[in-house]
């Protein structure tokens, strides 16, 4: 085992000599239990500093960084390499800005990962630590790196969890949460598995699945719904650490890859159980009765009256259909929406020739065989939500319509 020393600077893979330590060497110890597939070297500390630094003060530590320029005092060591880890990322991505990182958990099943993309305490972190107790490969709970070829790559950070772990878990979880238990404080404790169950920086494996979570505590048992692959597109959109990318440049890279993965709903309230219901489901071809799900969609922006005329789509804005749906991307913004398929449809004939709120009406009455002036009233609304988004305008009166 290498002996912790009190300063000295860093070196990762993928990054070189990044962190310099100043007399803490228990902060040390704590980032290579927290990073234990993602080897830690330490050379003497000389010459410039490298980029991120961290040196005791008082009872705590203060760290400093690009992005931290006027210094973090943190309290304990387990706080500073959560901290450290994050600036740690951070840079990683920004020395590698052919990788995308996605914000969420992922596990290998079956030889494929899946995600479980970031969404406010729906438990990804346990989740995934539930996967590692369960006997799975872990290769993240909070990022992945899609790699240019489409394929996620693990960092070789272990699981991180929120404390208190609730009593309702199951015992088989908790006891694992104890035996693994890495660099810990008040607040979050590391669950670090067992050789072999963390993947290795840089170790890759194809996506299987994108998997949004929601927790029910009112959940009997775990279910299992399949969702339409625009809500998994929006996720990885959303939830991504790439904030400078042109939002046309993310849709290029996510699009194909919704486009082959199925995105799938899990409702569940214990995590070892949902992990086995997700895991049996995942071992093989999905079961062909899983029934769909809907999330809820974003409220339309108003404008208020149409004006009359025609309305034709801003050249400014990219389009990109998946599976019945449609994204659109205002280029000068990056503002994506996302239209359901009679959105898509209406973007469609509009793309044709410019028309009339009436004249669209009576081709999607016609269509779906729908009395115009109830079609009218909806067709009006989603012009009004993208006159408002800026995404049409009016190309001309009535008169000069076609």
């Amino acid at each position: 085992m290498v002996r912790a020393v009190a300063s000295g600077d860093l070196c990762l893979a993928g990054l070189g000599r990044v962190l310099r330590l100043s007399d803490c060497p228990e902060v040390l110890d704590a980032l290579r239990a927290a990073m234990a597939g993602w080897p830690v070297e330490v050379v003497e500390a000389e010459g410039a500093p490298p980029p991120i630094r961290l040196g005791r003060e008082g009872r705590g530590y203060r760290q400093h960084s690009p992005a931290l320029p006027d210094g973090l005092f943190l309290a304990t060591p387990t706080e500073a390499a959560c901290s450290l880890i994050a600036d740690l990322v951070g840079e990683y991505f920004d020395r590698h800005p052919d990788s995308i990182g996605l914000h969420g958990g992922s596990v290998e099943v079956d030889g494929r990962l899946v995600i479980f993309p970031a969404s406010h305490r729906a438990g990804k972190s346990t989740l995934t630590a539930a996967f590692a107790a369960a006997g799975f490969r872990v290769f993240g709970d909070d990022v992945l790196a899609l790699t240019p070829e489409g394929e996620g790559m693990a960092l070789g950070i272990a699981p991180r969890l929120r404390l208190p772990l609730p009593e309702s878990f199951a015992p088989g979880f908790l006891d694992y949460a104890e035996r693994h238990a890495g660099p810990a404080d008040r607040r979050y404790r590391y669950v670090v598995p067992p050789p072999g169950r963390l993947a290795s920086h840089g170790e890759v494996r194809p996506l299987g699945a994108v998997v949004l979570l929601a927790r029910d505590e009112e959940a009997v048992a775990p279910a299992l719904s399949r969702l339409a692959p625009g809500e998994g597109l929006l996720q990885l959109l959303c939830e991504n650490f790439a904030p400078e990318t042109a939002s046309e440049a993310l849709m290029e890279r996510f699009l194909p890859l919704m486009g082959q993965i199925p995105c799938l709903l899990l409702r569940y309230s214990e995590p070892l159980a949902a992990v086995r219901a997700l895991g049996e489901a995942l071992s093989g071809p999905l079961p062909a009765a899983l029934p769909a799900a809907s999330l809820v969609a974003r409220p339309t922006l108003s404008m208020g009256p149409l004006p009359d005329g025609c309305w034709a789509p801003e050249q400014s804005v990219l389009d990109y259909p998946l599976d019945d749906e449609l994204f659109l991307v205002e280029v000068a913004s990056g503002a994506i929406h996302r239209l359901n398929p009679t959105g898509r449809l209406i973007w469609q004939l509009l793309r044709h020739e410019p028309l009339s709120p009436e004249e669209l009406a009576e081709l999607l009455g016609e269509h779906f065989g729908l009395p115009w002036a109830r079609v009218l009233e909806d067709v009006q609304a989603l012009l009004a939500g993208l006159a408002a988004a800026e995404l049409v305008s009016p190309a001309g009166m009535v008169s000069d319509c076609p």
